[in-house]
């Protein structure tokens, strides 16, 4: 049985109704209780699954409406990490000073799981998602590298929390088959690679090297036609601040053929990332979604830009191994400052996609 190619794809997170932020900003103080949160969270999910059979993409998803941000299921559910988010300042290129709450914890003691990392997210799109549905999670090598702090006498080195880190993430993939989950997405594990390499390419060859192994471990233990898996390197092609500068060329040419997953979802919103050459490393029987409609950036994208740009896509790669999907998660953090754009913005950037996606791929 062939594999299904899913041609319109939205990353992650969708933005939170005005509703479900004043429902997490009375739970956090206190004025309601977990049942009447989780009641809020019901009725967004219900509603962001009509929005998208409505607009048609190819696969459904949560929205990660359930999450403080899209890594926070891991340190929710494994004992292990510090009590409280850190807080960070970084300078812009526009001179500002942001100051901010990252929602990665250092690892202080071993971690040991104590609940399901996304069984609920599951749960509910088994019960109400009209088609297939994806569920997102962080990389493990994404966790060990933001969570280990030498030191703590916790673990010698971060290959030791990769160990532990790659196994939880492996068991709860298997789960999620085991809940109907189509399409299971890994965030974030790469990215760092991108900048890396132009430091030490010698000690960047060995860390991917690292991170590759103890990814495909997850990946391999839900092989199936009946599963797709996938990563998506969040390249912060919008806020370069965040991740250097840096084309996909040196990574793509080790991750795309040694990475044992289906999908590979790559940021292409903007030229900073550089051109689609990347793309000619592509192995056969693996597809890349192209990432061209930007969740950061308010202005809508028009059909012909789109289609022009799936057409110097497929220069390097041919059509039939391309997808469509925004560039990144809607909102980064369950907040109300966490948005580049309107809720109304974001629904006519993903109604494109699915549109578009339609025209070329069907």
């Amino acid at each position: 049985m062939a594999k299904t190619i899913y041609r319109s794809d939205q990353v992650g997170s969708l933005l939170r109704p005005p509703r479900l932020l004043d429902a997490r900003d009375a739970f956090k103080a206190g004025r309601i209780d977990r049942a009447a949160l989780t009641e809020e969270e019901d009725v967004a999910v219900v509603d962001v699954l009509a929005r998208q059979r409505q607009i048609g993409l190819s696969v459904y998803s949560d929205g990660e409406m359930r999450r403080d941000a899209w890594q926070t299921v891991f340190s929710q559910a494994v004992a292990g990490f510090a009590g409280d988010y850190p807080i960070w300042e970084r300078r812009r290129p526009d001179g500002q000073t942001i100051r901010f709450q990252t929602h990665t914890k250092p690892v202080e003691t071993k971690l040991e799981r104590v609940g399901r990392l996304a069984g609920r997210d599951a749960s509910f799109l088994r019960e109400h998602a009209p088609g297939p549905f994806k569920i997102t999670l962080p990389s493990p090598a994404f966790i060990a590298r933001g969570g280990f702090k030498a030191g703590s006498g916790a673990y010698a080195d971060r290959e030791a929390l990769l160990a532990d880190t790659s196994a939880i993430i492996r068991d709860e993939m298997l789960a999620l088959v085991d809940d109907g989950a189509a399409y299971i997405q890994l965030d974030e594990g790469f990215v760092h690679h991108l900048t890396s390499a132009a430091d030490d390419p010698a000690a960047a060859e060995r860390d991917l090297m690292v991170d590759i192994a103890a990814e495909n471990a997850c990946h391999d233990a839900v092989r199936s036609d009946d599963v797709t898996t996938a990563v998506h390197v969040c390249r912060g092609s919008r806020v370069a601040w965040a991740h250097g500068v840096g084309t996909y060329d040196w990574l793509a040419e080790r991750l795309f053929d040694a990475l044992h997953v289906d999908r590979f979802v790559l940021e292409y919103d903007t030229d900073i990332v550089g051109g689609f050459e990347p793309l000619r490393f592509l192995p056969k029987g693996k597809v890349v979604a192209l990432g061209l409609v930007s969740s950061k950036e308010p202005r809508v994208e028009t059909r012909d830009e789109l289609m022009r740009r799936i057409e110097e896509a497929s220069r390097f790669c041919p059509i039939e191994r391309l997808a469509l999907t925004s560039q990144c998660g809607f909102q980064g953090a369950a907040t109300r400052d966490g948005a580049h754009l309107d809720y109304d913005t974001q629904w006519r950037k993903l109604e494109l996609v699915a549109e578009v996606a339609r025209e070329v791929w069907q």
